[in-house]
């Protein structure tokens, strides 16, 4: 009881560092709590949603030709239980625009299926569902809520060539599969019977096709069931037509979860900085109520407590500190939770469920508490050398005589400069720890600036990054297509073009086996996207550059030999290079087009990526091709904006994120200022009392402190923006590495680390300014007054 009211007490006198205290801990519970909880269900709440809907984990498209033989493969396969098949309209050049929120039309490849089909696999469930179906409406997929802002009973106008027409939203669904353009650049639709016979009707719209959705044994190996698929359907099936495409559930719930994923990792890790910086304002705090309150402490052993007691009170002062600011950041969270909620929801495509997470409660509680008594323990161990003699000599055991590196006597600066500097040097201790902790805060901010840039402003090293080109259109000729890649070639819209293909392969070392996405093109130097990281692109016919990924599945490395089996046909490739790329969830290879007559010596190249002169239009262009040739000869649609689309799903989710950090970096900023200075000015009101009888000014004393402080943040500023513009490309690599990027490429703008600088110092110097005010009310009468904060 005796401890409690020593920890009460010690609260009520330091009520700055306990309020800092607090608002520290609070954040790091928001940030900790919210990224421990998403990670932690993540994988659950998806299983969840997609067994609400007895969502499917094969989804096999094609364009109807093979249907029975594409059955009797699913069937044949031991991990097959059962499947639904219907009709589908698809079209690889649709473009959308809702007219109600004046959105401009972007394109983006789309599948129409019939709603009032019976289904049993990926049951429709309609959020938002309108009053009465109308005989034109569209449910659409939930993303476009969420990022884009529909609403039911929205005007979403289809465009396809020159043939458009305006459907009502009557809805929104969830499924998976098709939740977000970032995981498969692909909308699925559901109109109603009629609106649905129309469409089959009208071939301007898209071409027929048929949609199969399976349900495996095990929902765990549903990417095994459709790599051992794909080897034979390849088998049955025209080479070179890509009349099929497959989505594996495993594969679709992995990447939907990747991009929240590193959201969510970069808040935990923020929280731990911020944990950090509490962890140096305990250090400090402790420190200065030992040497503030010596006295007190040796009168405290002299009437028989022992060290131990007030070690223990010490701890118990912050242990009720941490669990008070702990409830409260817990009660933030909640609070702001449909923010949370909305974060999670755009980034996935999936209507987020949020609530109290007990796991998620005690995992944050468990590192705060082991993180403050930790620290608060070795900061008080100190106490136990403290014996009622050293005490009553306020600490001194020995005199130290440091060296005056400012003497007044001799000093040739100005007389406040020269006792600025003084103290500079004087409070070195408060002055390192103020300058640690705005060093961090400054690096982490030139960090989620640089972030913020590169994922919602300037996009070119993201695209870099997903491993994507660059190209205006992508064409595939379904006829003639020499004829026809020369003529576009020669239009004078085209500044270049570049053939450019991609088939799932199974590459083989050692008897282990890996899938990957691999790409054909007869010269790599061509692309304007070079995604190769250690060693070369592959220049023959027996080479091949592959992922980290995919050599870490295999236990190959550069040099090793590997093997590609397609259609039964396996050859042997060279490991020249190690690429490396966010899609696909980082599997991919890629070898040339020579490599690939290997394997296929029938192989034709049919698929050709167009890149626009400055100034031309993509979508006249595209009209321009599609008139000329006909859908009979050539598919075609405007690359860029599928890849656009993909990464605006991601800007809202960092919009968020980063002005959070900011918010909370400027917030810690000020706190850890106000707690420094307001110390310091407590400690020397003596000193301060007595420079005022002597006739110093109010003015002159602040200005003292504006130059002992001023170095220090403005030099912390400095190192730590300097130091963010060297670390944010190895942290975000750091941050990626399990999905296989090994080197980041962000462009970090110099104007970033000085506007960090600037900015910090600016806050700095306000809240400098601010708590030195209250020098102006320190009177030499009461300069003896006792009462420490």
């Amino acid at each position: 009881m005796k401890i409690l009211m020593i920890a009460t007490n010690n609260i009520k006198k330091a009520k700055v560092a306990t309020a800092t205290l607090m608002i520290l801990i609070a954040i790091t519970t928001i940030f900790l709590y919210v990224g421990i909880s998403v990670l932690s269900n993540m994988d659950t709440f998806i299983d969840k949603k997609n067994t609400q809907s007895n969502g499917a984990h094969i989804i096999s498209i094609n364009d109807g030709t093979h249907n029975q033989e594409i059955r009797n493969i699913y069937e044949s396969m031991a991990a097959y239980s059962y499947s639904e098949e219907e009709t589908g309209m698809i079209s690889m050049s649709s473009a959308f625009q809702n007219i109600d929120v004046g959105e401009e039309a972007y394109r983006i490849s789309s599948i129409f299926l019939n709603l009032d089909t019976p289904r049993q696999i990926s049951r429709v469930d309609i959020i938002d569902k309108a009053d009465q179906m109308p005989q034109n409406g569209v449910i659409v997929p939930y993303i476009l809520k969420v990022v884009n802002g529909y609403q039911t009973g929205d005007t979403l106008k289809l465009m396809v060539d020159d043939a458009s027409i305006e459907l009502e939203i009557a809805g929104f669904y969830e499924d998976l599969m098709f939740a977000s353009p970032s995981n498969v650049s692909m909308y699925k639709l559901y109109v109603g019977d009629q609106q649905f016979s129309e469409f089959l009707s009208q071939t301007a719209y898209g071409s027929k096709c048929t949609y199969m959705a399976v349900i495996t044994k095990n929902i765990n190996e549903s990417e095994s069931f459709e790599t051992q698929s794909a080897k034979k359907i390849e088998n049955i099936l025209p080479e070179g037509t890509g009349s099929y495409f497959t989505l594996s559930y495993g594969t679709m719930k992995t990447g939907v979860s990747v991009f929240i994923n590193i959201i969510m990792a970069v808040l935990v890790s923020f929280s731990i900085i911020i944990l950090v910086i509490a962890a140096i304002v305990i250090k400090f705090s402790t420190t200065t109520h030992i040497e503030n309150n010596i006295k007190n402490i040796g009168t405290l052993e002299a009437m028989g407590y022992t060290s131990r007691q007030i070690i223990c009170s010490i701890l118990l002062e912050y242990l009720m500190i941490a669990t008070v600011a702990f409830v409260v950041g817990l009660g933030a969270a909640l609070l702001i939770s449909p923010i949370i909620t909305n974060v999670v929801s755009s980034a996935i495509g999936l209507g987020w469920a949020t609530g109290l997470d007990l796991k998620a409660v005690l995992t944050s509680l468990s590192v705060i508490l082991i993180a403050v008594l930790g620290i608060s323990y070795l900061s008080a161990y100190k106490i136990k050398k403290i014996t009622p003699l050293v005490a009553l000599r306020s600490g001194v055991q020995t005199h130290h005589f440091g060296r005056n590196r400012f003497p007044l006597e001799r000093t040739k600066l100005n007389l406040n400069t020269a006792m600025g500097l003084k103290a500079l040097m004087l409070n070195k201790g408060q002055n390192a720890i103020a300058g640690l902790i705005i060093m961090l805060l400054s690096l982490v901010s030139v960090f989620a600036l640089a972030a913020y840039y590169n994922f919602s402003v300037d996009q070119t090293a993201m695209i870099k990054l997903i491993g994507l080109e660059t190209a205006e259109v992508q064409l595939t000729a379904l006829v003639d297509e020499e004829q026809i890649f020369s003529e576009i070639a020669a239009m004078p819209e085209v500044e270049d073009v570049i053939r450019l293909n991609s088939f799932d392969g199974m590459i083989q070392f050692k008897g282990q086996e890996s899938g990957a996405d691999t790409r054909i093109t007869e010269d790599y130097s061509r692309l304007k996207v070079n995604t190769c990281v250690k060693g070369r692109m592959p220049a023959h016919d027996n080479e091949i550059a592959i992922t980290s990924i995919v050599l870490g599945n295999l236990g190959a490395q550069m040099g090793d030999t590997v093997a590609i089996d397609y259609n039964g046909i396996s050859q042997e490739f060279l490991v020249v290079g190690v690429i490396q790329h966010f899609n696909m969830l980082g599997k991919g290879a890629a070898i040339t087009t020579a490599g690939m007559k290997k394997l296929v010596p029938s192989y034709q190249e049919q698929n050709l990526m167009v890149y626009l002169a400055p100034g031309q239009e993509t979508d006249k262009f595209i009209t321009k091709i599609n008139n000329h040739y006909g859908k009979e000869q050539i598919l075609c649609n405007s690359y860029f904006e599928s890849i656009e689309m993909m990464l605006k799903s991601f800007e809202a989710s960092m919009k968020i994120v980063v002005t959070a950090c900011l918010g909370m970096i400027a917030v810690i900023i000020v706190f850890i200022l106000f707690l420094v200075i307001r110390v310091r000015i407590l400690r020397e009101r003596t000193r301060l009392g007595v420079s005022k009888a002597l006739g110093f000014t109010a003015n002159q004393l602040i200005g003292q402190i504006i130059i002992s402080e001023m170095p220090v943040i403005i030099g912390a500023a400095v190192v730590g923006a300097i130091a963010g513009y060297f670390a944010t490309n190895p942290l975000l690599a750091l941050m990626l590495a399990a999905n296989g990027i090994l080197n980041c490429d962000f462009y970090v703008d110099p104007s970033l680390v000085v506007f960090t600088a600037i900015g910090i110092s600016l806050l700095g110097l306000t809240t400098v300014l601010l708590v030195a005010g209250k020098i102006r009310k320190i009177s030499p009468c009461k300069m003896f007054e006792e009462g420490v904060d």
